[in-house]
């Protein structure tokens, strides 16, 4: 009994993030109300409290599930880490470094939605935007950890290298997203996979 519970609460669960995440893209984070999901979902204001208490809640379920679709797994405290990224760093091999960005680029239908809302939310809400810099932070570091067992380059320059890698790969993202502008997506991962070689694997 417990189980099928908490089943029906799980379906309820994600039937409140499809219809926030369809809105939310439709009308825009601040336009969309409360009620407006609820009513979507076929539930109740009082429901989506009980599930969501704050509008931060439900952006953090967002966020978990983004996390889930790109496997990073928990980490220490509250940091979450994706050991392929680390891995394909560490070795700075190109063809690795494409194959990698293109499994990512795959999953971009299924969890750009999700960062497109978490993006739009967090110029409002300092919240958000907290969370986002933190998530941000944490797949820099990934990349940094697989500089630093690679013992590529020194300890001043790991981060901007990881902080340019990761701006170059969410900006093309955007590109099928937010922006809906859609170039060769062969020729710009092969282009994204060769300044990640050059800027991660290249020369100290």
């Amino acid at each position: 009994m417990s189980s099928l519970r908490e089943a029906q609460k799980q379906l309820t669960r994600d039937r409140i993030v499809d219809c926030a995440l369809e809105l939310f893209t439709a009308k825009g984070y601040a336009s969309t109300t409360i009620d407006e999901i609820a009513s979507a979902a076929g539930t109740t204001r009082v429901t989506f409290y009980a599930y969501y208490p704050s509008r931060t809640d439900l952006m953090k379920d967002f966020m978990s599930r983004v996390n889930s679709v790109l496997e990073r797994a928990a980490g220490p405290g509250s940091t979450s880490t994706a050991v392929d990224l680390v891995a394909v760093v560490r070795v700075g091999e190109l063809p690795g470094i494409l194959a990698w960005l293109e499994s990512r680029a795959a999953l971009w239908p299924v969890f750009r939605p999700y960062l497109d809302v978490l993006d739009e939310a967090a110029a409002s809400d300092p919240e958000i935007r907290k969370i986002m810099d933190a998530w941000h932070e944490e797949v820099i570091s990934d990349i940094v950890t697989g500089l630093q067992l690679a013992g590529r380059y020194t300890e001043e320059t790991r981060h901007i290298r990881g902080t340019l890698a990761f701006t170059q790969l969410d900006y093309v993202a955007t590109l099928w997203t937010r922006r809906k502008f859609e170039p060769n997506r062969e020729h710009a991962l092969e282009v994204l996979a060769d300044s990640w070689h050059h800027l991660l694997c290249g020369e100290a």
